[in-house]
């Protein structure tokens, strides 16, 4: 059947204002918002020589973007995360206890590779800040501690997704450790009174040699007709100091979030939709 000629001009026109090729090029937006529950271990030799341990209780957001892509096989795309965390530790008699209120965030661009169509392989640079404040539940000499760095990291993970009747599922592990980076170290061993005069620093190139560092985390993605849910395990581990100060923390949490996927259009505006 032949159409008439306004018709055609018409289809013409619409292909002009909305182009289906460049709906289907632009970059997919991935946003997982998301809560976390575990145990925390931490070591502090400024303010006790116990360790203490207790829980952990945190929120995140992590979003995860394509860049335009060239191919259909490999391409670069890019990740953020802000993670802000709350724990209570009590030292093992059970006499004192700290807080500690803090978190990390990042952003870094990997090289994705899909030599499958349900497997993916991604690394790449990672750029993160990470910072934690302890504070003494009780009144003592020196209530006040922290940790404080930026690290440049490797970032490496695998993927693998699979379907079933109604749903699909991607199961995902993902690692980070530092690599090179900046330190900084509170000249501590004076009283309570260094919080309002001052407290001396060092200032610390850290690497590998000086600061060990490494988060990782197992998930699984279940994707519903209606709703997209995660389910996690996170274990970080940090220790770095000197010979007579010798800091660590580690934490294991479950992780439970809510993702979102979806394309923006950045040149449609607001009051045209």
């Amino acid at each position: 059947m032949r159409l008439p000629a306004r018709h055609i001009i018409l289809l013409a026109i619409l292909g002009v204002l909305y182009p289906v090729h460049v709906r289907s090029a632009l970059p997919m937006h991935e946003n997982i918002l998301k809560v976390s529950f575990g145990g925390a271990w931490q070591v502090d030799p400024y303010l006790s020589a116990f360790r203490y341990d207790g829980l952990e209780v945190g929120i995140g957001n992590e979003w995860w973007q394509d860049f335009r892509r060239k191919d259909t096989l490999t391409s670069w795309s890019h990740v953020g995360r802000l993670d802000l965390r709350a724990m209570r530790l009590l030292n093992p008699p059970k006499t004192n206890a700290y807080y500690a209120f803090g978190g990390h965030a990042g952003w870094g661009a990997y090289y994705r590779w899909q030599p499958l169509r349900q497997l993916q392989i991604h690394v790449g640079p990672y750029l993160e800040l990470d910072y934690l404040a302890r504070m003494h539940n009780t009144q003592v000499n020196k209530p006040y501690s922290m940790d404080l760095g930026i690290d440049i990291e490797a970032m490496a993970g695998i993927s693998y997704s699979f379907a079933a009747k109604h749903t699909s599922y991607r199961l995902r592990y993902l690692v980070r450790a530092n690599l090179l980076g900046y330190e900084y170290m509170p000249d501590y061993w004076q009283s309570y009174y260094e919080i309002t005069e001052g407290v001396a620093a060092r200032h610390l190139c850290s690497g590998m040699w000086n600061r060990w560092m490494l988060r990782h985390e197992i998930t699984l993605d279940f994707q519903f007709p209606h709703s997209t849910w995660r389910l996690g395990v996170e274990h970080e581990y940090l220790r770095y100091g000197t010979r007579d100060m010798d800091y660590l923390r580690q934490q294991v949490h479950l992780i439970v979030g809510c993702i979102f996927r979806y394309r923006m259009h950045p040149a449609v505006r607001f009051d045209a939709l």
